[in-house]
C-alpha cells in the first residue's frame, strides 16, 4: 500500500478532490464551466467524452471541406446547433446517459454519411457500410469503437444503437427494446441481423453504393 500517496490525498482540499472526481473525463469542450446537465454528464463519463471528441473531430473535418460553399457550411452549422439542443434535452429522459450516448452515436453516423470526405477518414468511428437484407432490404451500419464499442443500424423502419457482446467469432452487437431483442453479428462479408420483433436474416455487408 502506498501510504505516501494516501497522505498526499488526505492533505488535498476536499473541494479539489470533488472537482477532480466530478470531471474525470476529457471531452472536446472545457469542463471548467459545462453548459448544462448534458455537458456535466459528459464530463463525468469517459465513454461519453470519447463520443464527444469523435463528434467534434468529424464536425471539424466537414467544416474544413474545401468543396462546401457558404450555404452548405451554414446548413452544417445550423444542423450542429440543432443537434446540441437535442442532446441537451436529454436531461428530461428517464435514462439520461443512454439518451446522451445515443444522440452522439446518431450524430456521428450523420456526419460520416453526409460528407464523402469524412466517410473516407479513419478514426474512432467507421462507416457507414451497406447492409443488404432479404426481408428488410437496404440498411446501413456505422461502428464507433469507444468502450464498450457501439453500432448504429438504420433501415427497415428502424434506427438502433447496439452494444458489443461476447462472441466466439465475428463482431456481435445486441440491444433490448420494448418490441424485442436486436442483433447485428458480422462475420466477414455477411451479417446475421435481427430487428426487434423480427426474425434472423443473413445479410450482405459491403461499401455504400
Amino acid at each position: 500500500m502506498n501510504f505516501a500517496r494516501i497522505g498526499l490525498l488526505v492533505g488535498l482540499p476536499l473541494g479539489w478532490l470533488a472537482a477532480a472526481q466530478a470531471f474525470a473525463a476529457s471531452p472536446s469542450f472545457s469542463c471548467a464551466r459545462p453548459a448544462g446537465a448534458a455537458e456535466e454528464a459528459v464530463c463525468q463519463d469517459e465513454t461519453l467524452a470519447a463520443l464527444d471528441r469523435e463528434t467534434a473531430r468529424l464536425y471539424g473535418l466537414s467544416r474544413a471541406n474545401a468543396g462546401f460553399d457558404s450555404q452548405r457550411r451554414s446548413e452544417l452549422a445550423a444542423t450542429q446547433r440543432g443537434w446540441i439542443k437535442g442532446r441537451d434535452a436529454c436531461w428530461k429522459a428517464d435514462d439520461k446517459r443512454s439518451c446522451i450516448r445515443d444522440a452522439y452515436v446518431v450524430r456521428i453516423a450523420e456526419l460520416r454519411d453526409g460528407d464523402a470526405g469524412v466517410h473516407g477518414k479513419g478514426g474512432v468511428s467507421i462507416g457507414p457500410v451497406a447492409v443488404n437484407c432479404p426481408d428488410t432490404g437496404a440498411m446501413a451500419a456505422t461502428f464507433v469503437n469507444v468502450e464498450p464499442p457501439l453500432a448504429y443500424l438504420t433501415g427497415g423502419g428502424q434506427s438502433l444503437v447496439l452494444t458489443i457482446a461476447r462472441s466466439g467469432s465475428g463482431a456481435r452487437y445486441t440491444a433490448s427494446f420494448p418490441a424485442g431483442e436486436a442483433t447485428f453479428w458480422q462475420k466477414g462479408p455477411e451479417a446475421i441481423v435481427q430487428l426487434p420483433g423480427g426474425k434472423e436474416q443473413v445479410c450482405q455487408v459491403g461499401p455504400l453504393g
